[in-house]
């Protein structure tokens, strides 16, 4: 693997974990999210750098892109990263309408997606944060046996690069420093 594992601070993840490149992003969708209440041993996340399918409503987000997702700099963090290279995971986020409130996130390991008879994860807008602060993540394993691994997506960096009032809440609940996939080395 020619990515590189770079040790990163959260607490200036304004300055690294920002828009590369201008793509279509819905503004719902732009910024920095903590996973919060995740039990995976991962923090935030961008959809930044990413192309937006207008017609389909559908975002593929890499999780082994560059700077897209922040791990625990951690033994289990390390691992979780590790496999996410090696099966190329992404998510395919396919809104509802044009609404953008309901989304499905399809798991896909090595370009094949995951079925929904085995996975079935959403993302929902939280009604009082129509600006796309606020997202619900539930989960559905094996046709309801288990709703293991739910969390809120807060927004934490907003799409101007200003911390909103959740970083500072997420800052006291997680370790600083994190893991990310760093640009290629080559």
């Amino acid at each position: 693997m020619a990515e590189l594992i770079e040790k990163k601070q959260l607490n200036n993840i304004a300055i690294w974990m920002i828009p590369i490149k201008e793509t279509n992003l819905p503004f719902v969708l732009k910024g920095v999210f903590f996973m919060d209440g995740n039990p995976l041993p991962d923090t935030c996340i961008t959809m930044y750098n990413l192309e937006w399918d207008i017609q389909n409503r559908t975002l593929l987000l890499p999780i082994f892109a560059p700077l897209q997702w922040t791990f625990h700099d951690s033994i289990a963090g390390w691992i979780l990263l590790r496999l996410i290279q090696w099966f190329q995971v992404s998510y395919k986020i396919q809104f509802e309408d044009e609404t953008l409130q309901q989304a499905q996130v399809i798991p896909v390991f090595l370009g094949i997606s995951v079925s929904k008879s085995i996975v079935s994860f959403t993302m929902s807008q939280d009604k009082n944060s129509l600006n796309g602060d606020i997202w619900h993540r539930k989960n559905v394993w094996f046709g309801g046996l288990s709703r293991a691994g739910e969390y809120t997506l807060r927004k934490v960096v907003d799409k101007d690069g200003c911390y909103t009032p959740a970083f500072n809440d997420m800052l006291t609940r997680v370790q600083n420093e994190c893991l990310v996939i760093g640009h290629d080395s080559n």
